[in-house]
């Protein structure tokens, strides 16, 4: 724990001496919080002296702010650090109730404004999660901070999405927000609580999640831990029976951590590496983990991603270093479509000026042009022979919304070809000018149906009427609608049906309105003469998406709107035990089959098994494919347990 200033200082309860806020015995330690001058459990040493009689040195004023008492003896200097003892933690602990009230007690004692500094010192994810449970003012000071850590944490989860990623670097909830919230997360949103508590090194949150988790991707946690460069979460995540992997190696490679990287390959066997390794270090500008990998003996191994990875990053020097080993580095067209993606002209330029040159392709140019990097695609195109080119530059140039190259490329003698990719990626990017000026040229550039249907896709309704008011129009097909209500674009997809003649309509605008829980859309749809047609999927996609208004409206019509077995296998296996029970009560009731209770097995929703097992008559199932589907440990015992109530043995295996 840290000492009030961030120095080095040991709890006068348990006497730990570390430099976390936190405590990592705070499960037995209800002192734990003694980094700053909040110290509520004072009371309790003082009304149960008997039960903490090691608490000696409890009356000291705060250094901070003169009020309360001191919790924390400081090491190394003053006369308050003399006789400094270690101190056996407590093993007692005050009912929650009384905790609670001595809490509130100690907390009314302080000013608001002092209350409200010291939670500002609190890290992001008791910031986010503890302050707005202490009083209603506090909650209020601190929710500028909270808004920005929700920013932040959102960001990093949208660039991880971006990156294909599993976006361990949000904050960790710490152990008490974990330990409360866990019954009622998912299996992957356990994984995620586990890989962040290890990316940032929470010793404890690990400690207790670990054991807890039911997957088989130790892998994930070595990697968290690596890739935030936290040795001890990762030697705790290794001891407790995660495996490791080359993902290890190559995170730890990617953020520069060496120690980490050093230590793991130092064990007994070693952790795995690969080429991965060089090439995630050359990416992230890591030449020192580079270097170090290389100098093993035998050296980590490397590819020709190690120096596209470098360009891809602009790291110049490192490709340089790659490239003057012997053997150098390999690489191929891919390192300088790497550097043209970044706009690393100089990167590009040194690796074509090498004898014989990097070899390039079609890439270099498009990647150039999707990033509007006009420079670069100029140089490009004007060395001898000129880097080659396609329909593609022009398409990506599109799809950018980079009108300037589109229109040099198209100026050059003879001009980039393009084809209807070319209008297809300007609608899709929403770029209505860059379209326009494709369609305005002699010949114009091609066009389909796809341009319509990809402008309601992205809803860009500005686009679509342009397109239809040309002279011919653009096409359309039933794509356009779909798209319509898809996103719940209601004014576009009336927009289209009022015109002459209407936009083209089938049964799936109403299953995609349905899917994605539009009622309104839904309801103006079958409002039409004659309405839009709709078959079963509706009410499938409305169930298995949970919608039950949806479902309840559909199936209120006059007719109403089919359905089937399919209904209750897709509100099962979704999970959504209100659905299948409302589907169910209905008169004739919904009919179902075994796959509802597979379909329940297979998503992991016990509850939704259970009820469905349970009524009269039960749901008929096969109990072996149930087993076999089964998503996690939970289910397959219940499933175990009532197959031997009803006399049937499991003869098949999980799969």
């Amino acid at each position: 724990m840290a000492g009030i200033y961030g120095n080095p200082a040991v709890c006068e309860v348990c006497g730990h001496l570390g430099d976390a806020l936190t405590c990592v015995y705070f499960d037995r330690c209800q002192g734990a919080r003694c980094g700053l001058c909040f110290a509520p459990h004072l009371l309790d040493a003082r009304e149960n002296a008997q039960a903490h009689a090691h608490l000696d040195r409890w009356e000291y004023l705060c250094e901070s702010c003169n009020t309360g008492e001191q919790r924390l003896v400081k090491l190394g200097g003053g006369a308050r650090s003399s006789g400094a003892r270690t101190i056996t933690p407590p093993t007692t602990r005050a009912s929650p109730g009384a905790e609670s009230a001595r809490a509130a007690a100690a907390a009314a004692a302080l000013p608001h404004d002092l209350l409200a500094r010291i939670c500002s010192f609190l890290p992001p994810a008791d910031a986010v999660l503890l302050v707005r449970r202490l009083s209603k003012a506090l909650a209020a000071a601190a929710a500028p901070r909270v808004a920005e850590e929700q920013k932040v944490a959102t960001a990093l989860q949208r660039e991880a999405r971006r990156k294909k990623e599993y976006g361990c670097q949000s904050f960790s909830a710490p152990l008490w927000a974990l330990q409360e919230a866990w019954p009622q997360l998912t299996g992957e949103q356990r994984k995620l609580a586990a890989a962040r508590a290890a990316f940032h090194g929470d010793l404890a949150a690990l400690r207790w999640a670990l054991p807890q988790r039911e997957d088989d991707d130790g892998a994930l946690y070595c990697a968290a831990a690596a890739a935030g460069g936290k040795l001890e979460a990762l030697q705790c995540a290794h001891a407790l029976g995660c495996e490791w992997g080359e993902r290890t190696c190559a995170e730890a490679a990617r953020s520069g951590h060496l120690a980490v990287l050093q230590w793991a390959r130092a064990q007994e066997p070693p952790c795995p590496w690969g080429t991965g390794t060089c090439s995630a270090a050359a990416e992230g500008g890591r030449l020192a983990v580079l270097q170090w990998a290389r100098a093993q003996q035998p050296p980590c191994p490397w590819d020709r991603g190690t120096c596209s990875a470098a360009a891809r990053g602009g790291h110049l020097s490192m490709l340089q270093w790659a490239r003057g080993q012997e053997p150098p580095c390999p690489w191929d067209q891919n390192t300088c479509w790497a550097a043209a993606r970044g706009g690393h002209l100089a990167v590009l330029q040194w690796a074509r000026a090498q004898q014989p040159p990097c070899a390039w392709d079609t890439a270099t140019c498009w990647q150039a042009a999707r990033r509007g990097h006009l420079a670069m695609l100029q140089w490009a195109r004007a060395q001898q022979p000129p880097c080659p080119w396609d329909e593609h530059t022009c398409r990506q140039a599109a799809e950018g919304g980079h009108l300037a190259v589109l229109q040099w490329a198209r100026a050059q003698q003879p001009p980039c070809p393009w084809d209807r990719g070319t209008c297809n990626a300007a609608a899709e990017g929403g770029h209505l000018a860059v379209l326009q000026w494709a369609r305005a040229q002699q010949p114009p550039c091609p066009w389909d149906k796809v341009i319509c249907s990809t402008a309601a896709w992205g809803g860009h309704l500005a686009m679509l009427q342009w397109a239809r008011a040309q002279q011919p129009p653009c096409p359309w097909d039933e794509r356009t609608c779909i798209e319509a209500a898809c996103r719940s674009d209601l004014v576009m997809l009336q927009w289209a049906r009022a015109q002459q003649p209407p936009c083209p309509w089938d049964e799936r605008t109403c299953i995609e309105a349905a899917c994605c829980g539009h009622l309104a859309v839904l309801q103006w749809a079958r409002a039409q003469q004659p309405p839009c047609p709709w078959d079963e999927r509706t009410c499938i996609e409305a169930a298995c998406r949970g919608h039950l208004a949806v479902l309840q409206w559909a199936r209120a019509q006059e007719p109403p709107c089919p359905w089937g077995k399919e209904t209750c296998h897709a509100a099962a296996e979704g999970g959504h035990l209100a659905v299948l029970q409302w589907a169910r009560a209905q008169q004739p009731p919904c009919p179902w089959d075994e796959q509802t209770c597979s379909g329940a097995a297979r998503g992991g929703h016990l509850a939704v098994l259970q009820w469905a097992r349970a009524q009269q008559p039960p749901c008929p199932w096969h109990a072996d494919v149930c087993f076999r589907y089964a998503a996690d440990r939970d289910t397959r015992e219940w499933i175990r347990a009532q197959a031997a109530l009803e006399g049937v043995v499991l003869r098949g295996r999980r799969w």
